[in-house]
């Protein structure tokens, strides 16, 4: 979920996944489990994300019963 987004911002920047791991020194395996990852207390996450300006909302629905 989180991997899609990035990459509709990186392109709407007209920035590469390769330009965000070496600006931040992150290797790139590493950068791409981040993006993936569904852990939203991810340091590197976070370090991905200011670099960007960006942030994180979470929307939550409520169950219908």
């Amino acid at each position: 979920m989180i991997e899609k987004q990035l990459k509709e911002i990186l392109n709407k920047k007209g920035l590469k996944p390769v330009d965000v791991y070496t600006a931040l020194e992150i290797n790139k395996v590493v950068f791409y489990q981040t993006i993936r990852s569904s852990n939203l207390n991810n340091k590197t996450l976070h370090k991905i994300l200011k670099y960007l300006d960006l942030e994180i909302e979470v929307l939550l629905h409520e169950k219908q019963i």
